[in-house]
């Protein structure tokens, strides 16, 4: 469970992130295979669901990665191997699961 203080520091994290990727919200969703609504919750970290900040964390890391563009580092989302009790689909790495 998140502080007020680390889920306001996450939201500023996710949506600085999600600016630099300079993606548009089309190719973002399609690429999650979210719809709107899903990630709105997500970058604004109201009543979304864990897995999805994750799925997000994780696509925003991979995708700047990839650009060569650097990454906001997350403060509480630092480090995703912390993450043992939500799974998630990555469809981005057509792959199944991300453990």
């Amino acid at each position: 469970m998140l502080t007020r203080a680390e889920i306001k520091a996450t939201k500023e994290e996710l949506q600085a992130n999600y600016r630099r990727l300079n993606q548009p919200e089309a190719t973002v969703l399609a690429d999650l295979e979210m719809n709107a609504e899903r990630l709105d919750a997500v970058l604004n970290m109201e009543h979304s669901d864990p897995s999805d900040v994750w799925e997000v964390r994780d696509y925003l890391e991979d995708k700047l990665k990839e650009q060569g563009i650097e990454m906001v580092p997350f403060s509480r989302l630092g480090d995703h191997s912390a993450n043992h009790w939500f799974p998630y689909q990555t469809p981005w790495r057509k792959e199944e699961l991300y453990d």
